[in-house]
C-alpha cells in the first residue's frame, strides 16, 4: 500500500529541471518491495575525496557517457552497491537540490525486489544499510542543523539509526521525499525536540 502511494505521488509530480550552470549529479532512493519498505543507504569510505565518512544515497556525478541523470543514478548504484539496473523500477524524479559544494543533485525514486543482492566491494563505500521508511515518518531527531538560504533559516534533521548518522543533503532529500509522497508534514521552519539518548 505504501509503495503504491509513493509511486502514484511521484508519477504525478511536476519536478523542476537541474540547475544547468552547475555540475550535475543524481542519487537513487531505492525502496525495497516489502511489507515494511526500506530505503537503501551507503556509508562512504573515508578514503574518497568528497563526503568521506558520510551517509548518502547511492549516486554521483554525471559522466559524458551518461545519456541522462537517471542513467547516472543507475550506473553509480551499480558501481557502488552492485545493484543491477534491470532490477530497478524507476517511478520518477523529485525536485533538484543544490549541495553545499554547489552541485545540482537530482533524486530519483524507484523500487527493487525484496532480497535483491547487493555488495560492498566498491572502494567508495564502507557499508550498505537499510532503514524502514516508517522510522523517518516518526521524525525523531538526533539534532537540528540550521541552514540559511535566501535569508531564511531552516532546521534540517539529523537522524541516528543504529550507529549511522544521517544528516545534511541526504536528510533534506528524505524530508522532501516524505512530504511529497506520504504527506508527512515535516516542518523545517521550526526545530523539533531531538530524541533523548538512551
Amino acid at each position: 500500500m505504501m509503495l503504491s502511494t509513493i509511486k502514484n505521488k511521484i508519477l504525478s509530480l511536476e519536478s523542476d529541471s537541474p540547475t544547468e550552470d552547475l555540475p550535475q549529479a543524481s542519487v537513487l532512493l531505492a525502496l525495497t518491495e516489502s511489507k515494511e519498505p526500506e530505503l537503501i543507504f551507503t556509508l562512504r569510505s573515508k578514503k574518497v575525496s568528497s563526503h568521506g565518512g558520510e551517509v548518502s544515497f547511492p549516486g554521483g556525478m554525471k559522466e559524458d557517457k551518461d545519456r541522462s541523470l537517471e542513467e547516472t543514478a543507475l550506473r553509480e548504484s551499480h558501481e557502488e552497491i552492485g545493484l543491477d539496473p534491470t532490477k530497478v523500477t524507476i517511478y520518477g524524479k523529485m525536485n533538484t537540490l543544490v549541495s553545499r559544494f554547489n552541485v545540482s543533485v537530482t533524486p530519483y525514486v524507484g523500487s527493487i525486489p525484496e532480497g535483491t543482492i547487493l555488495n560492498e566491494d566498491s572502494e567508495e563505500i564502507d557499508s550498505i544499510f537499510k532503514v524502514p521508511v516508517s522510522f523517518f515518518l516518526e521524525d525523531k531527531r538526533l539534532r537540528n542543523d540550521s541552514v540559511k538560504k535566501d535569508g531564511e533559516v531552516f532546521y534540517v534533521p539529523a537522524y541516528k539509526y543504529d550507529s549511522y548518522i544521517i544528516w545534511g543533503l541526504t536528510a533534506m532529500i528524505i524530508v522532501n521525499f516524505l512530504n511529497l509522497t506520504l504527506d508527512a508534514g515535516i516542518d523545517l521552519s521550526n526545530p523539533t525536540d531531538p530524541k533523548e539518548e538512551i
